[in-house]
């Protein structure tokens, strides 16, 4: 584990946890109760700023805490960041993470880095552990079906990079977009699951699409800031970068039609 500033972070989360536990409505429950360190992830130490703490309970546990809870055993989920408290809790039953863990839609996915990524501050049950077994079993097709929205995304998005040269006020929209979506597919395409936003680059330069276009991704960043001459090398850039993505995603689906024409295939009316 990381050492060093940020990891006093993390162990504010655990006591911030450990006491939470001790508060009224969780007292009678605390052999129910998994409460698991989620921000800072482990390994992402020193690129923390905020504590996240997910709560997960049995739904037959649930119905045993106060009304405002309530919501827990209709499987829904609730949010808390109380005033004072030194970050955010978020609560919700058991089966609702396991739902969670099957979807593939992006909070699904982030869902699922998160918890290969988190820590158990209390976990009786040992639920982290199934939790990572969910987290690390894909539904069928379900990789295919992430890796094509991203990859649509990606041509999407660099269809729009004549902007940042041409009109460097629309920079930031657009290279964020770009730059999000290499990302995305570079750490799906090897993990399965992609981190949420703020960890995003750091985590797809160790993929191998982030080591082919890690200047590339620099020099979007760069335009943001309005560089001209980093502009000018993305747009200049665009395909070559595109088709080393597309090596790698064709390893796999080459003979897909999303992958052999993704302009066409995302405009193909819904069936």
């Amino acid at each position: 584990m990381t050492t060093g500033p940020t990891s006093a972070l993390r162990e504010q989360a655990r006591e911030w946890g450990r006491a939470l536990l001790d508060a009224p409505q969780w007292s009678d429950v605390p052999d129910r109760v998994t409460l698991l360190t989620i921000s800072p992830a482990a390994g992402y130490d020193d690129d923390a700023r905020t504590i996240t703490l997910w709560l997960t309970i049995d739904v037959p546990a649930a119905r045993s805490l106060p009304n405002e809870y309530a919501a827990l055993t209709r499987e829904e989920v609730i949010i808390e960041q109380s005033p004072g408290s030194p970050g955010t809790l978020v609560a919700m039953s058991d089966a609702s993470l396991h739902r969670l863990l099957q979807g593939t839609s992006r909070a699904s996915v982030e869902a699922r880095w998160r918890v290969r990524h988190a820590e158990a501050i209390v976990d009786r049950l040992h639920r982290l552990d199934e939790f990572n077994v969910r987290a690390n079993m894909l539904p069928e097709d379900a990789l295919e079906r992430i890796v094509r929205a991203l990859w649509l995304d990606l041509h999407a998005a660099a269809a729009g990079l004549d902007a940042i040269e041409a009109h460097p006020r629309f920079a930031l929209p657009v290279a964020g977009e770009a730059a999000a979506a290499v990302a995305r597919l570079a750490v799906a395409l090897e993990e399965g699951a992609y981190p949420p936003v703020e960890l995003l680059l750091r985590a797809a330069r160790e993929t191998r699409i982030g080591k082919r276009l890690g200047v590339w991704l620099d020099d979007l960043g760069a335009a943001v800031a309005g560089d001209g001459a980093a502009a000018r090398r993305v747009v200049a850039s665009r395909e070559q970068a595109l088709a080393e993505v597309s090596d790698v995603v064709g390893e796999r689906w080459r003979s897909r039609p999303w992958w052999r024409d993704p302009e066409a295939y995302a405009l193909r009316a819904p069936r």
